[in-house]
C-alpha cells in the first residue's frame, strides 16, 4: 500500500470516528427541551449546567491521562475504544429513571468522548504537513460536523415521531458499529517502519510544561472556541423551542443549517486559509461570530435569527481546523498527543464552566442572554488575536 493511501485511509478512518464522536455528544442536548417541558429528568436550566460541570471533571481526568498514556501506533484502537464507550453510554441513557442516573450515564459519553481529539487530532498531525495539513484538519473537522448536523436534522424528527429514546437508540448503534467498522477503516495504515520510528520517538516521555509553553498564547482563543460551542450546542435548541416557539422538527432542521454552513466552511478551509492565511481567517471568523451570537441575543425576527445561526455556523468551525493547525506548527511533535489534550481540555473548560454559568444566567434573564454573553466575549478575543499577531506570536508555518 502506497503512503498516500495509508494517508487517505487513516484519514477517512478519522473522520468516520470524529462524526461519530460529535453526532453522539449533540444527541442529549437536543432532546433536553422535551425532557424539560416534561419536567421528567431536566427541572431547571441550571440542571443543564451541572450536567456539563460533571462533565468537565471526568473529561479532564480522562484527556489528561490519555495524553500521557497514549502512544501514536495503537491509535485505531483507541478511536474503537471511543465509539465502543460512547454506545453503550447511549444505550444506558434510555434507562434514565432520575437526574442522577442521567448525570452517570452522560459521564459514560464524556469519558468515551474524551479519547478522539488528543489522539485522532494528534495522529492527523503526525501525517499531513504544509498545505495538506489544512486540508486534512478542515476534512476531519468537516465530518465532525456532518456528525452533529445528522444528529440536529434527526434528532427531532425521531423525538416527534417515536419519544426521545429513539435517538439515544440509534446514535448508540451507530457508534457500535463504528467499532467494527473503524478498525476495518483503518487496518494497515500504520507501516511496520513507522511502528519502529513511533517506539523510538515515544521512549522519551512528552513535556506536558513545553506542551503548555507551546499552546499558551493560544488559551483565549482556545477558550472561546470551547465556550461557544458550549453555548451553542446546550442552549440554541431552548431559545427556538421556547422562545420562539419552535417545534422539535423545525428547531431541528434551523439547528441542521447552522451545522451544514459550518461544513461546508470547515471542507473548504484549506482553500480559505490559502488566500486569507490563518490569522486573518480567525479575525474574519471572530467578526462574523461577533454579529450572528448578538443578533441571536437580541433578535426576535425569525428570517433574521436563521441568517446569524448560517453565519455563525460558516464563522465557528472556520476557527477551529485554523487552530488546530497553528498548534500544530507551534508544537515539539514529540508533545503532540499530550499538547492537543491539553487544548481539548482548555477547550472542555470553556464549553462546561460557561455552560454552567449560562444555565444560571437564563434562569436569571431569559435564555437569550448566554448569547449576548457570548458576543461580548468575541469581542474580547478579537482585540487579544490582533495583539498577538502585531507580536509576531502567531505562526503560519
Amino acid at each position: 500500500m502506497t503512503i498516500e493511501k495509508r494517508k487517505r485511509k487513516m484519514l477517512a478512518a478519522v473522520a468516520l470516528h470524529h462524526a461519530c464522536n460529535d453526532g453522539s455528544v449533540v444527541t442529549l442536548p437536543a432532546i433536553i427541551p422535551v425532557l424539560f417541558t416534561e419536567q421528567s429528568l431536566i427541572k431547571e436550566y441550571s440542571d443543564i449546567g451541572t450536567m456539563m460541570m460533571f462533565g468537565l471533571v471526568i473529561a479532564i481526568v480522562a484527556q489528561a491521562l490519555i495524553g500521557h498514556f497514549a502512544k501514536t501506533r495503537h491509535t485505531r484502537y483507541y478511536l474503537a475504544l471511543d465509539a465502543l464507550l460512547v454506545g453503550i453510554s447511549l444505550l444506558l441513557l434510555t434507562l434514565s429513571r432520575n437526574y442522577m442516573m442521567l448525570v452517570l450515564f452522560y459521564a459514560g459519553i464524556r469519558l468515551g468522548t474524551s479519547i478522539y481529539h488528543p489522539v485522532g487530532i494528534s495522529w492527523v498531525s503526525h501525517s499531513f504537513k504544509g498545505n495538506s495539513l489544512d486540508k486534512a484538519m478542515g476534512i476531519q473537522s468537516a465530518f465532525g460536523n456532518i456528525g452533529v448536523l445528522l444528529a440536529f436534522t434527526s434528532t427531532g424528527f425521531l423525538v416527534d415521531a417515536y419519544g426521545w429514546k429513539m435517538p439515544l437508540y440509534t446514535w448508540g448503534t451507530i457508534n457500535l458499529l463504528a467499532v467494527i467498522i473503524g478498525l476495518a477503516m483503518s487496518a494497515g495504515t500504520i507501516s511496520s517502519e513507522e511502528i519502529v520510528q513511533h517506539k523510538e520517538a515515544e521512549k522519551k516521555p512528552a513535556s506536558w510544561p513545553q506542551a503548555f509553553r507551546d499552546i499558551g498564547v493560544f488559551v483565549p482563543m482556545i477558550l472561546l472556541g470551547g465556550l461557544a460551542w458550549g453555548i451553542m450546542l446546550n442552549y440554541s435548541p431552548s431559545l427556538l423551542n421556547h422562545r420562539l416557539g419552535m417545534s422539535m422538527s423545525k428547531t431541528g432542521m434551523i439547528l441542521g443549517g447552522w451545522m451544514c454552513a459550518g461544513t461546508i466552511s470547515a471542507l473548504m478551509y484549506g482553500k480559505i486559509a490559502s488566500a486569507l492565511t490563518r490569522k486573518w481567517t480567525l479575525i474574519t471568523a471572530y467578526i462574523t461570530m461577533t454579529a450572528g451570537a448578538l443578533v441571536l441575543g437580541l433578535a426576535h425576527s425569525l428570517p433574521l435569527i436563521v441568517t446569524a445561526f448560517v453565519l455563525f455556523g460558516l464563522a465557528l468551525f472556520a476557527t477551529y481546523p485554523s487552530m488546530l493547525s497553528i498548534i500544530s506548527v507551534a508544537m515539539d511533535p514529540k508533545n503532540r498527543t499530550a499538547g492537543f489534550a491539553l487544548t481539548a481540555n482548555i477547550y472542555i473548560i470553556g464549553n462546561s464552566i460557561f455552560a454552567y454559568l449560562s444555565g444560571h444566567i437564563s434562569d436569571s434573564f431569559g435564555i437569550q442572554a448566554p448569547f449576548i454573553l457570548l458576543g461580548g466575549l468575541t469581542l474580547l478575543v478579537i482585540s487579544y488575536t490582533m495583539i498577538i499577531i502585531r507580536k509576531g506570536r502567531l505562526q503560519e508555518r
